[in-house]
């Protein structure tokens, strides 16, 4: 085999049905450019249904040669413990991830196999985010915009990480190292953070692929827990103009309890911000407002850069130059 698509399924039935007609499409065209691909679903606490529809989908790519699809059943683990689970089950030199809820695009990884084959170690690319939503509450719509690609070889910000159709080559993460299986929603920019300096990067000249938000995203969803493992990141690198407002006495538990392994000392101000007397108050408040309707928040930030109305996020960027 010469490429793997891991796929990490927790309780997707609803998405099943558009996945497996979106692998068996991929898996014909890939087939079509001799490119050997083992697909690895890791199905994780399964339910009989999801069982079943993935069953139906290897044996259809099985019997046809579309490559090799082998799902591997396991009790319910981290996104990132199932990556590493399905690296470490392949032969594949190469691998890239693939969530139930999005649809990637066969001809980027052709051309990110190649860019792998050349050698390059990391691919990532520009994609479409599609935001599903109902005009008047009634009819059905989806609104497509096509977002940079994230990773930069020279930068490192809360903007920058992995997209959701990278590709890489194992031998990254030898010298690297595993995905951090602590993290449970942004270890795909932990490791992002860790392979910056060494990286043999290329950019895709393609779109990698549709992510759908749908509101049960597992990332790119402002929950607190994402909140914590970013400012995570950041205090690993000593980053702290990169902090923001994380709900304390949660961030504090997973700082103390797995977060710090370097035993980092915060500075004063750092510590403070992050969950001393007034940390709890900012945060709630932060929170409100990156909640409000997409109107709304960018009037609010317009008036605040006027100094015209008082706003946590809007302070939270002039703050980070002084921390």
């Amino acid at each position: 085999m010469s490429l793997a698509i891991i796929s990490s399924l927790y309780r997707c039935e609803e998405y099943l049905r558009a996945y497996a007609a979106a692998v068996f499409g991929f898996a014909k065209r890939l087939s079509e450019t001799g490119i050997e691909v083992h697909y690895l679903p890791i199905l994780n606490d399964a339910t009989r249904g999801e069982r079943e529809q993935i069953e139906r989908l290897a044996r259809e790519i099985n019997a046809n040669y579309y490559g090799r699809m082998t799902p591997k059943l396991v009790p319910r683990e981290s996104l990132y413990a199932s990556w590493n689970r399905g690296i470490a089950l392949t032969q594949a030199p190469f691998f890239a991830p693939w969530n139930a809820d999005d649809i990637r695009s066969a001809d980027a990884v052709v051309e990110g196999y190649q860019a792998l084959r050349s050698g390059a170690d990391l691919v990532d690319f520009n994609y479409t985010r599609v935001m599903r939503y109902r005009r008047l509450g009634l009819l059905p719509r989806a609104r497509r915009n096509l977002v940079p690609c994230p990773y930069h070889q020279a930068r490192f910000t809360r903007r920058n990480g992995l997209s959701p159709f990278f590709m890489a080559s194992k031998t990254l993460l030898n010298r690297a190292g595993p995905f951090d299986e602590q993290f449970q929603v942004a270890g795909d920019m932990e490791f992002a953070s860790r392979i910056q300096a060494t990286a043999r990067f290329q950019a895709g000249s393609l779109p990698g692929g549709d992510f759908f938000v749908h509101g049960s995203n597992l990332s790119n969803s402002g929950a607190d827990r994402e909140e914590i493992e970013v400012n995570i990141i950041f205090m690993r690198r000593g980053d702290w103009k990169q902090l923001r407002p994380a709900e304390p006495r949660a961030l504090r538990e997973a700082w103390e309890s797995w977060g710090n392994r370097a035993g980092i000392a915060l500075p004063a101000a750092v510590d403070d911000f992050l969950w001393g007397a007034e940390a709890e108050g900012r945060w709630r408040r932060y929170r409100q407002e990156r909640r409000q309707p997409p109107l709304m928040r960018r009037l609010r930030l317009a008036l605040a850069s006027r100094g015209w109305m008082r706003s946590e996020e809007w302070a939270m960027a002039q703050r980070g130059r002084d921390l």
